[in-house]
């Protein structure tokens, strides 16, 4: 049997975040998985281990990560599309410094495994649209699109670097029930079932 797991949810109220967060407690408890956001608890993570952590306050989320002995960390936290584009330079502090806070901190308390979402937003309206391939034209053309294309290079240079295993997927726009719409390009869908 190999190391208990200790997770850490960066953004966990957000759409993919309340989802994600029951899946994880339901494999490895509730007791080992803290689910945290900047904002109070609402809906399912009200009935688990849920902490107030702003992720780019720096010096207490190394605090909190160390206390904790986390062992892998979901970072989750972003401003995403439609938001980033009414203030596009919070948009990139937000999404750029959190994530670099979060890759040096895996570093430094010698984090197993660090998850960070990407997006299909990192392409653009030259990328080909039929049959994509994983290396291929990316001109994103938000600073959403952009700071997920720049999170990515980051994550590669860590794993370079330091050898961090850090993962990623392209999600594309994500439709849930759990959680409001935050700005991004599915809001309109989700509002749908929310409000009918």
């Amino acid at each position: 049997m190999g190391k208990k797991q200790k997770i850490l949810i960066i953004g966990a109220s957000g759409q993919l975040g309340a989802e994600l967060t029951q899946g994880l407690w339901n494999l490895y408890g509730k007791e080992n998985v803290i689910a945290t956001d900047i904002k109070e608890p609402n809906g399912i993570l009200t009935t688990g281990n849920f902490e107030i952590l702003d992720v780019l306050k720096q010096k207490p989320l190394f605090e909190f990560i160390r206390k904790n002995e986390f062992t892998q960390i979901y970072h989750l936290a972003a401003i995403l599309s439609a938001t980033g584009e009414k203030n596009p330079k919070f948009a990139w502090h937000l999404n750029m410094d959190g994530l670099v806070h979060v890759l040096d901190a895996a570093i430094e308390f010698k984090i197993e495994k660090v998850y960070w979402p990407s997006s299909i937003a990192v392409f653009g309206p030259t990328t080909p649209k039929e049959n994509t391939p994983q290396d291929t034209i990316m001109d994103p053309t938000t600073i959403y699109g952009i700071s997920k294309q720049a999170g990515e290079r980051w994550c590669a240079w860590y794993h370079s670097k330091y050898g961090l295993d850090v993962r990623s997927l392209r999600y594309p726009g994500l439709i849930g029930y759990k959680s409001k719409p935050g700005g991004g390009t599915t809001d309109y869908a989700v509002d749908i079932f929310l409000k009918h």
